[in-house]
């Protein structure tokens, strides 16, 4: 049997947990040990996860708390760190965040799949954002479209930390890299990514799992998810061109010329429609129609795969808002995190998102 290592990176989250925690302890095959890392925590983060280690579990497993003060390079040193400690000869290292919920076969199922093919690095769940207003709903549909794709292709171009599981083999092989502490880089503010593309470097597949899905927070402002996505892209832009285009990743740069293209596109159409409205009026004729039915139609078919769907989303699809704010917003981020990675002016984008999500603001009122 394979030993498993669970590890939950965590910052003032004492209001999620120990729901993550639980649903590790409610795993049909539950890991060999869990690990709780509270990074520089001022909540009661450290204290909700103590009150959970001595959990009756069956077989004695246990549950862990590796408390540090604020690291650094952040959630990558956390995860460096702990995995030295606690995970650095398991056959299977499971990695979720702290307001990830796993579904009980979760960990037996990636088990399984690392088993049946040993060139499998690492399996990502399909994230699912959780609530019910637009934002959330348009974060869902986004990452329903996302996991459809990495399932048609077989492969995924990022295992997700939000919910996770890599063979440790390939851990350690990446953590021999030159100039690396551990599997996770300290020179990417997407460690996910960065770790993917390198375990692909080094020969290792890593899949979208078919089985395995996770429910987690959504950003509920714009603001929040503006520097959610302008930390993500960024960091991916800057990744890109310290990797250069190659084999692994020419499709990563086609998707961001694509980005830019499709901005250039619409500027254009935008400039001309007015020229023209301003110069001789619009003449509106129901081919205008076309191709709106077309992309309604695609929607709506796209949203037949969000995980807990309703009617809404429908609605939401086949009226076409959703994608066309989504549209907008992401030519904002696109546009923006170019020329941070470009022009290398990156601040601490983790302590930006973190002051839109309330993460920060639990730390203010806990203070």
């Amino acid at each position: 049997m394979s030993y498993i290592v669970a590890m939950i990176p965590v910052y003032n989250g004492e209001d999620c947990i120990r729901k993550a925690v639980l649903g590790l302890l409610a795993q049909t095959r539950v890991p060999d040990r869990i690990v709780v890392i509270p990074n520089g925590c001022s909540d009661r983060t450290t204290m909700a996860a103590r009150e959970l280690t001595n959990a009756s579990v069956p077989g004695g497993h246990l549950v862990a708390v590796f408390e540090l003060e604020r690291m650094e390079h952040k959630k990558s040193e956390a995860l460096n760190r702990a995995w030295h400690q606690y995970a650095v000869d398991a056959d299977i290292v499971v990695c979720c965040d702290d307001d990830t919920f796993l579904p009980p076969h979760a960990v037996a199922d990636w088990e399984r799949e690392l088993a049946a093919n040993p060139r499998l690095g690492g399996s990502s769940s399909q994230p699912v954002m959780v609530g019910n207003g637009f934002l959330p709903r348009m974060q869902r549909a986004e990452f329903s479209k996302s996991a459809e794709l990495s399932l048609r292709r077989g492969w995924c171009r990022v295992i997700s930390g939000t919910g996770c599981a890599y063979r440790g083999e390939a851990l350690r092989e990446a953590s021999r890299i030159e100039g690396q502490f551990g599997p996770w880089t300290y020179l990417s503010v997407v460690e996910d990514y960065h770790l993917t593309y390198q375990l692909r470097r080094l020969g290792w597949l890593c899949e979208m799992s078919p089985t395995v899905w996770c429910e987690t927070g959504s950003m509920r402002t714009v603001k929040a998810l503006w520097h959610q996505r302008i930390k993500w892209q960024t960091g991916t832009c800057a990744d890109l061109i310290r990797f250069g285009c190659n084999r692994l990743n020419w499709r990563e740069w086609g998707q961001q010329a694509f980005g830019l293209v499709c901005i250039m596109f619409w500027t254009l159409w935008l400039a001309l429609n007015t020229t023209l409205l301003l110069t001789s009026g619009l003449h509106p004729s129901w081919s205008w129609l076309f191709f709106p039915a077309i992309f309604s139609f695609i929607e709506v078919m796209h949203a037949r795969k969000i995980r807990g769907r309703t009617p809404l989303d429908f609605i939401l699809a086949a009226s076409l808002i959703q994608i066309m704010a989504f549209t907008i917003l992401s030519m904002g981020w696109i546009i923006a995190s170019w020329y941070k990675a470009v022009t290398d002016s990156q601040q601490d984008m983790w302590d930006a998102q973190y002051a839109c999500d309330g993460t920060n603001d639990r730390e203010e009122v806990s203070a």
